[in-house]
């Protein structure tokens, strides 16, 4: 044998031997969803990589690598299941934090609403209240970038920990304010630090779970609102009992709750791991079998590194962002408009303020209920966009009663009043979708971003439907209400359509050839070819 040809096999064993399994050059030259170009993704470095990818080299972890061809519903159930008690771990520790937030969350932004009948309105004339609900709405808006930004770049459980004893600091501050000037400066604080509840809550939740799974405990945690609404209406029926001289009921309502709100959020700053691969209550071992589980998702962990890119995708070449964004817009008119009005609008059928507050209870069950059912058939059967767009017709059939019933009608009317509220918790399954159509990591935190700013510019304009001259039949309110929750049912047939349609489109570009497991490379949607949207 020849020298040469004995130092070419020396070359070939030395990469054999330097080579790494879990990390691979990912070449994406398929055509992507409004991407004409192709692109060249090189191996990640530095504050670049997946954090999972980072546990695995720093732990000399090494995953399957067996082809595997994509498919909706191996994406959708996930390929590698838990084991139980491994499962029973993260539900027992990740589930209560997110559970917990979500309801402190709507609690603190309800308590205006249930304020209402308990005297807070004493304090204000003409539009005023309007005013407040929709300063914590633009307070909201403002922040949501940069509090995504700092969700993306530091620790989310330290950032999550310190908003949430903020915002409950601020609740507590309510009971000192007996001015309009005063309630919109804590209002508009409010609105700033609560920002980080909902976008923070959907990152969480798709570090430990598969889509199925995600759908399934994004429906426990947000059927907090529910239970806000329940809990709410009692704590207020309660306080309304209360008649002090130096504070008002409202007042010391706020209070307690505020400062209960502080002592969860420093629990949430020193106990809520920030991500599977960190978590105090998983061996080695069980990290792995979470990052194994989580592979198929096809979504990564987490990346501390902005990517500019991402964010020009999410907003310039992704088809499907403009029709998701107008669709939460339209059904999330609703949950501005009852949000902060359905203890006032109750008030218009003839019911006190005791029986107002109480009235919100089957409102809370009522919204429990449908989040969970709905949200567990997701999760079973998959189907996402017929299950979300049957949520509009009952809605439909309550503006309609509203519209058409005179207020003397009392059962009718509060029973159309319930029916609303159907749209109004889609607000989970968008949060649903998001977390399992969208790839990359900045362009998914950014996404959920946009949609909860979406949803507060929702929340800002629904309260101005409700003007004092239209009191106290509303109708220009009501209207509004119909038309946008009409308008949502083909929206979301259209989203579906174009899922479907691109599901369709990389199946056959991908006919009859292997493909490679997600390397956690942190590939977007658009860029991964191997990646199938949820219909």
């Amino acid at each position: 044998m020849s020298s040469e040809s004995e130092t070419e096999i020396q070359e070939i064993k030395n990469l054999q031997k330097n080579e790494v399994t879990v990390i691979s050059s990912i070449d994406d030259e398929e055509k992507s969803i409004g991407v004409s170009s192709s692109t060249s993704i090189s191996e990640p470095v530095g504050d670049e990589e997946d954090v999972a990818l980072k546990f695995l080299k720093e732990n000399h972890m090494v995953l399957d690598d067996e082809d595997d061809q994509p498919n909706e519903k191996a994406i959708f159930y996930g390929s590698h299941q838990l084991k139980k008690s491994t499962i029973r771990k993260v539900d027992f520790v990740i589930l209560p934090f997110l559970s917990a937030t979500y309801f402190f969350m709507f609690l603190g932004q309800a308590l205006l609403n249930y304020a209402a009948s308990m005297g807070i309105n004493d304090h204000l004339k003409d539009n005023q209240f309007s005013d407040l609900g929709t300063i914590f709405s633009a307070a909201y808006i403002f922040m949501e970038p940069m509090v995504t930004y700092l969700i993306q770049r530091y620790p989310i459980s330290k950032i999550m920990g310190a908003f949430i004893t903020t915002w409950g600091i601020v609740l507590a501050c309510h009971s000192a304010c007996k001015t309009y000037a005063s309630l919109m400066i804590v209002r508009t604080l409010l609105g700033i630090f609560e920002s980080s509840s909902a976008v923070g809550c959907i990152a969480i939740s798709g570090m430990y779970y598969t889509k199925s799974e995600q759908s399934a405990r994004i429906g426990f945690w947000a059927t907090q609102a529910g239970v806000g609404y329940i809990i709410g209406g009692l704590i207020s029926f309660g306080f309304q009992h209360y008649h002090g001289k130096t504070f008002a009921s409202w007042q010391i309502m706020f209070l307690v709750v505020g400062l209960v709100t502080v002592a969860f959020g420093l629990l949430t700053f020193f106990y809520l791991p920030d991500n599977a691969t960190n978590a105090w209550f998983l061996n080695n071992e069980e990290k792995l079998e979470v990052v194994e589980h989580i592979r198929a998702n096809q979504t990564g962990l987490e990346t501390k590194k902005f990517k500019k890119h991402q964010i020009k995708e999410l907003f310039l070449k992704d088809k499907l962002t403009w029709p998701m964004l107008l669709v939460t817009a339209c059904s999330q008119i609703s949950t501005g408009a009852i949000g902060n009005f359905s203890v006032t609008i109750t008030g218009t059928f003839g019911f006190d303020g005791y029986k107002s507050a109480l009235l919100q209870l089957p409102i809370g069950a009522l919204v429990a209920l449908i989040i969970i059912v709905t949200t567990q058939m997701i999760s079973r059967w998959g189907q996402l966009t017929l299950i979300t767009t049957s949520m509009y017709i009952p809605a439909v059939i309550g503006a309609i009663v509203l519209i058409t019933l005179p207020l003397s009608h009392t059962v009718g009317n509060l029973l159309g009043l319930y029916l609303i509220y159907s749209g109004s918790c889609v607000i989970t399954n968008i949060y649903i979708w998001n977390s399992c159509n969208t790839s990359g990591y900045t362009k998914r935190v950014f996404r959920n971003a946009t949609t909860m700013v979406v949803y507060n510019i929702s929340c800002i304009v629904a309260p101005q439907m409700f003007r004092v001259k239209d009191a106290p039949v509303y109708m220009p309110a009501k209207i509004t209400l119909l038309v946008t929750q009409a308008v949502c049912i083909p929206l979301q047939l259209y989203v579906g359509y174009i899922c479907k349609k691109e599901n369709t489109k990389r199946d056959k570009e991908q006919k009859g050839k292997g493909a490679e497991k997600y390397k956690f490379a942190d590939l977007t949607d658009v860029e991964n070819r191997n990646f199938r949207y949820i219909v």
